[in-house]
C-alpha cells in the first residue's frame, strides 16, 4: 500500500459506521478479491471498502461509475470500464508523486496528494475558468451566465469551484484579449452583481470593459470609484483624464 502513497489505516472508521454509509449496492462487496493491481493482494476488506469509499467522495460519484452493474449485481473484478483503467493508472500516478518528489517540494514529508486534492468533489475536475470558456465556445455569453449561475446555486460554499472574484477577472481578461468586448461587460458586470468586490484590480478590468465597449460614462464612473478607493493609484487617474478629455 505505501507504494502507492496511501497508508494503511488513515482512511478507516469504524465497522459498523463505514458498512451502514455504504450505498447498497456496495454491501455486496466480495469476502475476496480478485484481480487486484493497484492496491496490495493482501488488502482487508474493511480497508478496501474505505479506500473505495474515499474515491466515491472525492469524485461524487457511485461504485457503478468504474464497476460493471448487471442486475443490480455488481462485478467488482470486470476490467469493462475505462473508467476503471483510469483509476488505476491515477492511482499509479498519485503513489509516484508521494514516493517520489512530495519530498522534494513538501515539509513535512507527511502531506500526501489524494484523489480529493485534484477532484474535490467533481467525476471531471477543471478550474471554472476553462468551464466558462468551454461553455461560451458552445453555448455563447448567456448559455456562460446561465451556467455560471446554476454552478454557483449548486456548488457555492463546497469546494468544488472558486466563485470568487478573481477567476472572473482573469475569465474577463480572456475574453478583452479576444476583443469580445460586450461578453466581458456581461461577466464584470456579472462579478459585481454576485461578489460585490471592492478590489482595484476588479474595477480596472470593470472600466476596461466599459471603455472597449465604448461605455464611456460608465468607464469613467468605474475609474472614478477606483481614485476614491485607492487615492494613490496613478493610473486609474490616468485613465480618467484622458477619458474626460473626449468630446
Amino acid at each position: 500500500m505505501a507504494s502507492f502513497g496511501l497508508k494503511r489505516g488513515c482512511l478507516l472508521l469504524p465497522w459498523a459506521i463505514l458498512f451502514a454509509l455504504l450505498p447498497a449496492n456496495a454491501q455486496q462487496f466480495p469476502d475476496k478479491f480478485t484481480n487486484l493491481q493497484a492496491l496490495p493482494k493482501d488488502i482487508s476488506k474493511r480497508e478496501l471498502m474505505s479506500i473505495m469509499r474515499s474515491f466515491a467522495f472525492a469524485l461524487d460519484v457511485r461504485c457503478e461509475h468504474c464497476h460493471v452493474q448487471k442486475d443490480k449485481e455488481i462485478d467488482y473484478s470486470a476490467d469493462d470500464k475505462q473508467s476503471k483503467k483510469t483509476a488505476r493508472v491515477m492511482l499509479q500516478m498519485v503513489g509516484t508523486i508521494n514516493r517520489d518528489f512530495i519530498d522534494k517540494v513538501s515539509n513535512p514529508k507527511s502531506i500526501q496528494v489524494e484523489c480529493v486534492t485534484c477532484h474535490h468533489g467533481l467525476t471531471q475536475p477543471q478550474p471554472l475558468k476553462a468551464v466558462l470558456i468551454e461553455e461560451l465556445d458552445k453555448q455563447g455569453i448567456g448559455g456562460t451566465i446561465n451556467l455560471y449561475r446554476e454552478l454557483r446555486s449548486r456548488y457555492y460554499g463546497t469546494g468544488q469551484y472558486d466563485f470568487g472574484e478573481t477567476t472572473l477577472n482573469q475569465f474577463t481578461e480572456f475574453l478583452l484579449a479576444k476583443n469580445m468586448h460586450k461578453e466581458a461587460v456581461a461577466i464584470m458586470e456579472m462579478n459585481f452583481a454576485a461578489n460585490n468586490p471592492q478590489s482595484v484590480w476588479a474595477y480596472h478590468m470593470l472600466a476596461m470593459s466599459h471603455e472597449s465597449h465604448g461605455e464611456i460614462d460608465k468607464a469613467k464612473a468605474d475609474y472614478r470609484k477606483v481614485v476614491e478607493l485607492h487615492p494613490d493609484d496613478g493610473w486609474a487617474q490616468k485613465q480618467l483624464d484622458l477619458l474626460s478629455q473626449r468630446k
